[in-house]
């Protein structure tokens, strides 16, 4: 009953769901078509070049209007030949190659903005994957389940009719049902397991989350090849992975840091440039007197530099000592986890065919041979059933470790960037 009650749950969900099966890379493509941290990035992106844009530009030039030497006994703009009208500019300009230096930082950041992006991409990528391979287990699970219920119960019905004839005793027949009853159960949980994890696909790819999946596994040909070298030193592999590629991108910005701490030695200039017209008339000859024009060019030297510019350059310095030692841990966590994962793929992978070659053929020739006791009344019927659960068993624990597998590989193309 859990389970018709879950499958009618199932239906009501998928009335509006494409019949077409959907395939891993489907899946992945939805992911991340909807996910809202694009957006951020993308505008963090924009924003880094519009600051680069902006902050390589000099500062506004200042503009003074005014009025000088006005006689304060008259406040007359023509009985004084010194009193004039001014207007004047004055334009700052930055040390060295400041403007051009902090251009290029915020350029950086917008590049690591990029690698932060493919990195998130990535995540999600192996979200999606490690969610569809459990739902893909689950969902067989429920299959076996259901094919060996169907098989179980044979066998329960063969009983009922060798009990009808006394060839069988009633407390035979009352652990088959018990047993055949059991599967219901089985079923549902995991039924019930493929719902929550669903559910939680459902938040990244929508209502295509509980359709019917394809049923084609991955073969990542190049991440198992990769497995099977053996290396245990990934640094030339992880130097290419988008996180990795963001912390050079951080030391990068750090070293454009300190090149712009370095231009604090070089001057910065100040340019003035005034006009200055007067009214007075010259009281020799009645004629306009000539109009001023003045300039100056103001400099600011940085002579004591002991307790500014040599601690900026020092800060700067130890900031991209910090962003390296990050970097290098990243990588030796990286390659720490890499490892780890090739390791527990090669065991899985040994575990299968040892699955495949002596345990799967095993149980089976277990159950065969207990029914077949059975049959001859040398067995017991409870050995028949532990043989038949054993048997089940296996073949869940085979394919569970199956996808294991399968999640495992998709970690290791996380780190390859695939």
């Amino acid at each position: 009953m859990p389970s018709k009650i879950y499958f009618g749950l199932l239906t009501l969900f998928t009335f509006n769901v494409n019949a077409q099966l959907l395939t891993l890379s489907a899946a992945e493509n939805f992911a991340l078509q909807s996910d809202p941290t694009a957006q951020i990035y993308t505008a963090q992106q924009t924003r880094f070049k519009a600051q680069a844009i902006s902050s390589s530009q000099l500062t506004d030039p200042m503009i003074k209007l005014g009025l000088a030497n006005v006689p304060i006994d008259s406040f007359s703009l023509t009985d004084d030949p010194m009193t004039q009208f001014s207007i004047g500019m004055s334009q700052q300009f930055s040390r060295g190659d400041t403007l051009a230096l902090n251009a290029n930082n915020f350029n950086l950041q917008a590049l690591q903005s990029v690698q932060l992006s493919a990195n998130r991409q990535a995540e999600l990528k192996l979200k999606i994957r490690e969610l569809w391979f459990d739902i893909r287990f689950t969902k067989l699970a429920q299959e076996i389940l259901q094919k060996n219920q169907a098989l179980f119960k044979l066998n329960v019905d063969n009983l009922y009719r060798q009990f009808e004839l006394g060839y069988k005793q009633n407390q035979d027949l009352i652990n088959a049902e018990l047993e055949l009853a059991k599967f219901d159960d089985r079923i549902a949980a995991f039924a019930q397991q493929e719902q929550a994890l669903r559910g939680q696909l459902l938040s990244w790819i929508g209502s295509q989350a509980f359709g019917q999946l394809d049923p084609q596994i991955p073969e990542w040909q190049a991440s198992r090849d990769y497995a099977k070298q053996g290396q245990v030193v990934h640094y030339k592999l992880l130097a290419n992975h988008p996180q990795v590629l963001a912390a050079q991108q951080a030391i990068d910005v750090a070293e454009n840091t300190i090149e712009i701490a370095n231009e604090s030695y070089k001057p910065s200039f100040k340019v003035d440039v005034g006009y200055g017209h007067r009214e007075a008339l010259d009281m020799t000859t009645g004629s306009a007197r000539s109009d001023l024009l003045s300039g100056s060019v103001t400099m600011n030297i940085p002579l004591f530099t002991g307790n500014r510019q040599d601690q900026v350059v020092i800060a700067a310095t130890q900031g991209k000592g910090i962003k390296k030692a990050e970097k290098d841990l990243l990588l030796i966590k990286f390659n720490g986890i890499l490892n780890g994962a090739i390791a527990n793929f090669l065991n899985t992978e040994s575990r299968l065919q040892r699955y495949q070659d002596t345990l799967l053929p095993h149980a089976k020739r277990n159950t065969e041979a207990s029914l077949q006791g059975y049959q001859l009344n040398t067995n017991s019927f409870e050995q028949v059933i532990k043989a038949f659960m054993d048997e089940q068993a296996l073949e869940l624990e085979y394919h569970q470790l199956h996808f294991q597998g399968l999640k495992t590989l998709a970690r290791i193309r996380y780190f390859q960037a695939l």
